[in-house]
C-alpha cells in the first residue's frame, strides 16, 4: 500500500462554503455509509509531499511560486463525477483555468511532472458505481453557487491520530 503524503499543499474556501460541504458529506455518509473523504475539510489540493525534507527542499521555491499568482475571485458552480469513483463540485470555466494553471505551474516551478488536472472540491471519493448513482440522485436538485477570492495556500499535515490533514502548519499569501 503506498504512503500517504505527509503534507498536502491546498486551497480552502471560506470556513462558512467549508461548514455547507461538511454538511453534504454528513448527508451523503447518512446516506450510503462511509466513503473516503468523509470527513476531510474541503479544500483543492494543489500538490502533495511526501515527507519533511521533501516539504524542506521546496518551502521557498514555493513560497516565491506564491508571489506571483495574482489573487483572484473563483466560483464553483456546478456538481460533477470522475468516472464511478469521485462525486465533486467544480468551478466554472474561468475559475477552473484559473485553478488548473495554479496547479500546473506550482508542479513545475519545483520539477515535478503533472500528467493533468482538474482543479475540484471533493465530496465523495472510493465510491463504486451505485453508490455514486445514489450520491447523485440525492444531489440532483441541490444548487451549487459559491465564490471566494482566492489568495493564499495553505500547508496541511497528515495527523496520524484524526487521519486526517487537519494540522494547518503555515499558510502562504498569494503577492498583494
Amino acid at each position: 500500500m503506498k504512503a500517504i503524503p505527509l503534507y498536502s499543499l491546498v486551497i480552502f474556501p471560506t470556513t462558512e462554503q467549508q461548514n455547507l460541504i461538511k454538511t453534504y458529506k454528513k448527508s451523503l455518509k447518512d446516506n450510503i455509509g462511509w466513503f473516503g473523504s468523509a470527513n476531510s475539510d474541503a479544500n483543492i489540493t494543489i500538490i502533495n509531499l511526501e515527507n519533511e525534507l521533501t516539504l524542506g527542499l521546496y518551502i521557498n521555491q514555493i513560497k516565491d511560486f506564491c508571489k506571483t499568482i495574482t489573487p483572484q475571485k473563483v466560483r464553483f458552480d456546478y456538481l460533477d463525477s470522475f468516472s464511478h469513483h469521485t462525486f465533486f463540485i467544480s468551478p466554472d470555466e474561468k475559475s477552473q483555468l484559473y485553478l488548473n494553471n495554479i496547479i500546473i505551474d506550482m508542479h513545475k516551478s519545483i520539477g515535478f511532472d503533472i500528467k493533468n488536472t482538474h482543479a475540484h472540491m471533493t465530496i465523495a471519493r472510493g465510491l463504486d458505481a451505485e453508490r455514486m448513482k445514489k450520491a447523485q440522485e440525492q444531489f440532483n436538485t441541490t444548487e451549487i453557487n459559491f465564490e471566494f477570492i482566492c489568495d493564499s495556500l495553505h500547508i496541511r499535515k497528515f495527523n496520524q491520530k484524526t487521519k486526517q490533514y487537519s494540522d494547518i502548519i503555515e499558510t502562504i499569501n498569494f503577492d498583494k
